[in-house]
């Protein structure tokens, strides 16, 4: 055995020998979930399992794990035998880990559950759960984009291309701009604008990429024209953007209100959002993002666990998780769409988050695609930053995707 495998060995064996100390015995009593994210939204998690423990006699223990290091964490304790009864994870790494054998197909394990669960969430986020006719995790919560704009300076929102172009327009003859805050230069920036152009990363099978497609070059071509409209190539910070009017309008993520409300108290009041703009296919898709929770396959309490997972998508449930983030600035948004009949939230802000939850689209639910957002993000930067063709640039995007794609289709 060669000296890297006895040391890649050794770190696994410490590795399997610290997370049951973690994790506790086999026969432990708690279901344990990981969460990837804060530690305040685990305490919460915990707080609220209490009352799921009172009603079903099954305790559970939230851990806390950071979005740096999760997904390595992840595939190490999948190697060590050494995983979590429930993970939650990107949209993405759910189909990954499922495809390793790790995750339970909870389609084929609670089908009446899975079933009732995807009518009452966000068709968007749902349909970036699903790789084929398997469900390997449901979500947890939500992120989406949306527009912010100075009400004082920018009057109304646009509500399509032309619009947004003409305001544009009429911003930079006065020396301002606008953010794209959330995927500036990157696939999750010029996603909505594909979709809106009724072009898509994939065909509706997911065995052909269609990047390239008529619809694609219009969409890169119009989302290119916005930098020459007055977005900057630069980093910005939104805040500042959009408290000194240099840029009074942006796209960003929901959970820049509570910041804005926090944070900048110089434009209280002076602010606003709205959905995005609509595409000349009629559409106004958004980007949705959030999080998944699965079950892994070496848990021997899948049936608690599903327990666990019902509950924390019950609406009374997800009420209470999205008033906690309010105070420690997590930004995420409940997925099931009974939740928003009982959420407490100014309408102002909560009729267009839930339209634009509604006309959204997350990434796509390929296992290829985490590999393939790097063409995508090349021929971006390089149609924007180095002038290159909107054609040429996509059609080799489109070549090195269908390569990717080809590889997991051979498996």
């Amino acid at each position: 055995m060669s000296i890297k495998k006895i040391f890649s060995a050794i770190l696994l064996v410490l590795y399997a020998f610290f997370c049951t100390g973690c994790l506790g015995s086999v026969e432990r009593e708690e279901v344990v979930m990981w969460l990837v994210g804060s530690e305040s939204q685990a305490r919460t998690i915990m707080e609220l399992s209490e009352e799921f423990t009172e009603k079903t006699g099954i305790k559970v223990l939230c851990q806390a794990i950071s979005w740096g290091n999760a997904h390595s964490k992840y595939l190490i304790s999948i190697a060590g035998d050494v995983t979590p009864d429930i993970g939650t994870m990107g949209l993405t790494w759910g189909m990954e880990f499922g495809e390793l054998g790790a995750m339970v197909d909870l389609r084929k394990e609670f089908p009446d559950d899975v079933a009732d669960l995807a009518k009452k969430n966000f068709a968007g986020i749902v349909e970036s759960t699903r790789l084929g006719e398997k469900v390997f995790g449901v979500p947890l919560d939500m992120t989406e984009q949306v527009i912010y704009y100075r009400t004082d300076i920018v009057k109304e929102a646009p509500d399509t291309w032309e619009e947004l172009s003409a305001l544009l327009t009429e911003l930079k003859s006065q020396g301002r701009g606008m953010l794209l805050d959330w995927g500036a230069l990157e696939w999750i920036g010029f996603a909505p604008f594909l979709w809106q152009s009724g072009g898509s990363f994939y065909n509706s099978d997911y065995t052909k990429v269609v990047i390239d497609s008529p619809e694609g070059v219009r969409a890169l071509e119009y989302f290119a024209g916005l930098y020459s409209l007055g977005v900057p190539r630069a980093n910005v910070p939104f805040e500042q953007g959009l408290r000194t009017g240099d840029y009074p309008i942006a796209i960003s993520g929901n959970w820049k209100i509570v910041r804005l409300e926090l944070a900048e108290p110089m434009i209280k009041g002076k602010w606003a959002i709205a959905m995005l703009p609509e595409g000349p296919s009629g559409k106004r898709t958004g980007f949705i993002g959030g999080r998944i929770m699965g079950i892994f396959s070496k848990s021997k309490k899948k049936e608690q666990a599903w327990e666990f997972i019902k509950f924390l998508s019950e609406p009374d449930v997800q009420v209470k998780l999205y008033e906690a983030s309010l105070d420690t600035e997590d930004p995420y948004l409940p997925p099931n769409m009974l939740t928003w009949e009982k959420m407490d939230m100014d309408e102002r802000y909560k009729d267009v988050l839930e339209s634009q939850a509604k006309e959204a689209k997350g990434p796509p639910p390929v296992l290829g695609w985490d590999a393939s957002t790097k063409y995508v993000n090349h021929a971006i930067q390089m149609v924007i930053l180095k002038d290159a063709g909107v054609d040429v640039e996509l059609k080799k995007a489109a070549a090195e995707m269908q390569k990717e794609l080809n590889k997991i289709n051979k498996k």
